[in-house]
């Protein structure tokens, strides 16, 4: 059975499911990104393991420049750990992603078509879980399932072990994202924005 918790943020209150989120009341904020020095020192850690997605930069290359009204969607393949950004059929970019463990009820990412809901905030943090994320937005059950950057202890240093494993199954529900990548949906997919997730 997943657990409700709240947590407030802008202004919003939201009905945490337990989903990839904190499982009790989480702390967010819109305080400033990490120092940059110790999220470098980290990319260089990973850097170090030859498979290691570098988790500092977009995964996919430079961001499309968006036609003002342009319609996109988002296209999850569970299969290829990957976020399609897309204008109809046409993929305008590639993001790299962890989806959920698939192990259990409650670590297995959802499928279906979804909708970028109104919850969205720049942090959060779950001290039951020891685990927080920058840059989230939420996808099914207002606060639940979300796209998130990699995960992040209270300080804000990515943890490592678990960034060392963008590109294959490992959150818990959420869809995680390389810090840019997930700064980009945070900035520039709005509300609405279908969500298709498949295997």
């Amino acid at each position: 059975m997943k657990t409700a918790y709240v947590i407030a943020s802008a202004g919003l209150m939201l009905l945490m499911l337990g989903g990839c989120g904190p499982s009790e009341p989480s702390s967010v904020s819109s305080a400033p990104t990490p120092p940059v020095a110790a999220v470098t020192d980290q990319a260089e850690q990973a850097a170090n393991t030859a498979s290691a997605i570098n988790w500092t930069e977009p995964s996919g290359g430079p961001y499309p420049a968006l036609a003002k009204g342009e319609t996109i969607w988002l296209d999850v393949s569970i299969g290829d750990q990957k976020v399609y950004v897309k204008d109809g059929d046409k993929v305008l970019y590639t993001m790299v992603m962890s989806s959920g463990l698939d192990t259990s009820p409650d670590n297995t990412s959802p499928q279906g078509t979804y909708y970028i809901e109104p919850e969205r905030g720049d942090w959060f943090y779950s001290k039951k879980a020891k685990e927080g994320a920058m840059y989230w937005v939420s996808w099914k059950n207002h606060g639940e399932f979300l796209f998130h950057s990699v995960p992040m202890d209270e300080e804000r240093h990515v943890i490592v072990d678990e960034a060392d494993k963008l590109g294959q199954k490992a959150s818990h529900g959420c869809f995680r994202l390389s810090i840019p990548d997930a700064k980009w949906i945070y900035d520039h997919v709005p509300k609405q924005t279908k969500v298709v997730v498949h295997s």
